[in-house]
């Protein structure tokens, strides 16, 4: 197996392995009884733990993705627009790890101690989960615009030098730029709704482009132009 088909399939594997945490993910509020929030707290940690997993696996497919898109460049300077890319989506990555790791541990274990230290202490305790809300939105925000950006970067790198599909390049470049005006406007929360529609929109891209990755031959999503060192005969 090649490379390329290495990083597709792993940018293909992610992105439904982020698909199946916001399809799995806890929607409603904990309830006030002990088995009632251990459930929740064990769906949450399934959920959170695939998408930890999901994200380490799609940021190989990203190094795999940024060496092939790197390799198309019509100058003799490497392509500086992918490589800025998978550094953008490496901030991603830190920053939805953090939010999953907020939202996928310490908020059930908060509701474990809240519903064990009885009803007296629910406003304290309600205080302290909208503080911790809270850095999760932030941490998802940043996710959400990082990943977006880098999207974008790789889609630019391929409409300049080819490398993948221009439709998909162009999908790219539309979506991250939605995306990003209706999380910075305001429009868009970053609910489990709202992160849903986050990764729904951010997946097509990655899975488009995976299956690029993996079904075509090395020369057929477009081949490297000539370069200064190199000139076309």
């Amino acid at each position: 197996m090649t490379d390329d088909r290495k990083s597709g399939t792993a940018l293909i594997a992610g992105s439904l392995g982020g698909i199946l945490t916001m399809a799995i993910h806890p929607t409603g509020a904990a309830s006030a009884t002990p088995g009632q929030t251990e459930h929740l707290a064990l769906v949450s940690g399934i959920a959170h733990s695939i998408a930890i997993v999901s994200f380490l696996v799609m940021f190989l497919g990203a190094c795999g993705l940024t060496r092939r898109l790197a390799g198309f460049t019509r100058t003799a300077n490497p392509d500086r627009l992918a490589f800025a890319a998978l550094v953008t989506f490496g901030l991603a990555c830190v920053a939805v790890l953090n939010a999953t790791a907020v939202s996928g541990f310490i908020i059930p274990g908060i509701l474990r101690h809240m519903v064990r230290d009885g009803a007296e202490t629910f406003p304290q305790y309600r205080l302290i989960m909208g503080a911790v809300f809270e850095f999760n939105q932030a941490f998802a925000r940043i996710y959400s615009v990082a990943a977006s950006a880098a999207i974008a970067l790789w889609s630019l790198s391929a409409l300049r030098n080819g490398g993948l599909g221009r439709i998909v390049a162009l999908y790219g470049c539309l979506v991250a730029a939605l995306l990003t005006l209706a999380i910075v406007a305001g429009h868009l929360r970053l609910d489990v709704h709202g992160m849903a529609a986050v990764v729904l929109g951010q997946a097509i891209w990655f899975v488009v482009t995976g299956v690029q990755l993996v079904r075509a031959p090395a020369s057929a999503l477009g081949s490297p132009g000539p370069t200064r060192e190199s000139p076309a005969s």
